[in-house]
């Protein structure tokens, strides 16, 4: 039973640990929710689909009776900015509704949708499952949300730009203190504010294959755009734990008792996650903001928690998930995961050189990230030695009689870019893990560029020194009509509704390597370019 006067959701990776920590640190059981989706149920998400630790249905339903006994509900994502039209589909309609009642059968009563048409199908079907409108449904305004709750949303997941407009939330948290709509906002995302790509950044990660990823342009973008001007991560609308109890306040103000907090990413690794809980139950953090938020660290990309990393050489692991009850599913292969769009560990050196990238005597050092990538593979002198032969290729680059074309940029794709006798690589990833989208065509060059964005410089927000930064929207707000100065407006634009907040705090709680982040953004500008320009591919 909730102790608390506010509630949280947490993201879910299907390890049975999260139950540990929330035993652990969450003494007013206010977790009440997990939230969650299959990798292969034949519907599109909020999350590129090849990222998503991959569950049976049978292991789908273990993991739901283990939050029952709890009296945690799982709440299943079907959260895609678009359907594609797939609901008003003859066959793949039925399809999904039929996908529906199999999750009410696994016992299933809440869901997160986005589609008006599901939503109404659902609050007509079910009597009694509670439907969650997403994000990606972008809820802006309070004549949007009451929209919304006439459709039938039990739940309403508040765009970004609520959390810091405090006179707005008093307003609808008052508004709807005496029905049953529920409001939460998420507390550790780091989208831009009011990013301007969302739109085009939610249809790319819904249009998503879950066997292949593509290389995300708008991911790259945003860390590069955070990265240029740091003080793009303070005007992100995260919530603090330290500041959580401004909005416990706010709900025992207005006496709203349906307001909650929501945990992600269930793309993380537990030991994120472990992280995230701790530190909103505690409400304390001390250490690097951006450990607890949505950045897309290599270090938290997320794998089955259950495995071994599927990326390394050996057999794979048999028993139980690691955390889970006895008689639990045993493990099942799972392919690796990552950030939203973001790369495997393959392609970015975490976990180990993939078998494709070894032979004997082991790869070179740049394969494996030792001392950075190389200039060839930042956009810069040409091709690497053994390409051209000087000095001879290594083992693995070499076919006979030589370095094969491909390694020199000429002759199409490379060996463990081709479908092998039954359609899978003949050297290339391990069997189940995700490939990228047109592979075929990618220049390997171009590809390991992309997997080392992902390895940003470390840059620290230190998160204790940030106490005090939210009283300004508490006591002064006028984000909604006010444009970020200094390191977000352009260099010598000005304007007479300007704002220096976030700017000026940046320069008090952020530090990084300069050189550091001089290289990284070379190379993502290369990327960037590379993305626009088709020059990725081999006939560009």
């Amino acid at each position: 039973m909730n102790q608390d006067s506010i509630s949280f959701d947490l993201g879910c990776n299907f390890d049975y640990k999260l139950f540990d920590f929330v035993d652990q640190y969450d003494k007013k059981h206010a977790i009440t929710s997990f939230f969650g989706k299959l990798k292969r149920d034949g519907l599109p998400g909020g999350r590129t689909a090849s990222i998503i630790p991959d569950f049976t249905l049978d292991q789908l339903a273990d993991y739901v009776k283990e939050c029952q006994k709890r009296d945690i509900t799982f709440n299943y994502l079907i959260n895609p900015l678009s359907m594609d039209q797939n609901e008003i589909d003859p066959v793949v309609g039925k399809q999904i509704r039929d996908f529906l009642h199999q999750m009410y059968d696994l016992g299933i009563r809440a869901f997160t949708l986005n589609s008006p048409i599901l939503i109404k199908y659902v609050k007509r079907e079910f009597k009694d499952v509670f439907v969650t409108l997403g994000l990606y449904a972008y809820p802006t305004t309070i004549q949007h949300i009451e929209y919304w709750r006439n459709w039938g949303v039990d739940e309403i997941t508040l765009d970004h730009g609520f959390n810091r407009r405090f006179d707005l939330l008093r307003k609808l948290l008052t508004q709807y203190k005496d029905t049953d709509l529920h409001l939460r906002v998420i507390a550790n995302n780091l989208c831009l504010r009011e990013c301007p790509f969302r739109l085009a950044h939610g249809c790319f990660v819904g249009h998503s294959d879950p066997e292949r990823f593509s290389m995300d342009y708008s991911l790259v973008n945003c860390a590069y755009k955070k990265v240029t001007h740091p003080a793009a991560i303070l005007t992100a609308e995260f919530i603090r734990p330290e500041d959580v109890h401004y909005y416990r306040e706010l709900a025992e103000e207005t006496g709203n008792k349906h307001f909650s907090i929501k945990l992600i990413d269930r793309t993380r690794t537990t030991d994120f996650l472990h992280k995230v809980v701790k530190g909103y139950m505690e409400e304390s953090y001390d250490g690097n903001l951006l450990d607890i938020v949505n950045w897309p660290q290599a270090k938290t990309i997320a794998t089955r928690p259950d495995e071994k990393d599927p990326m390394a050489q050996g057999a794979a692991p048999t028993g139980a998930p690691v955390g889970a009850p006895e008689g639990a599913p045993a493990a099942g292969g799972a392919p690796a995961a990552e950030n939203a769009g973001g790369p495997p560990p393959w392609a970015t050196g975490a976990g180990g050189p993939p078998p494709w990238a070894t032979g004997a005597g082991g790869p070179p050092p740049w394969a494996t990230g030792a001392g950075g990538p190389p200039p060839w593979a930042t956009g810069a002198g040409g091709p690497p030695p053994w390409a051209t032969g000087a000095g001879g290729p290594p083992p693995w680059a070499t076919g006979a009689g030589g370095p094969p074309p491909w390694a020199t940029g000429a002759g199409g794709p490379p060996p463990w870019a081709q479908p092998g006798p039954n359609g899978e690589p003949p050297i290339g990833p391990p069997p189940g893990a995700p490939i990228m989208r047109w592979m075929e065509k990618l220049k390997p060059e171009a590809m390991m560029r992309y997997g080392r964005t992902m390895h940003l410089p470390k840059l620290f927000v230190d998160n204790k020194k940030l106490d005090g930064f939210l009283e300004h929207f508490i006591n002064n707000n006028n984000c909604a009509n006010s444009l970020c100065v200094n390191d977000i407006l352009e260099e010598g634009q000005t304007a007479p509704n300007a704002c220096a907040h976030c700017s000026t705090w940046a320069k008090k709680v952020i530090s990084y390597d300069e050189a550091e982040v001089a290289q990284w953004k070379e190379l993502c500008a290369t990327v960037l370019q590379s993305l626009e320009d088709g020059s990725i591919y081999y006939d560009a």
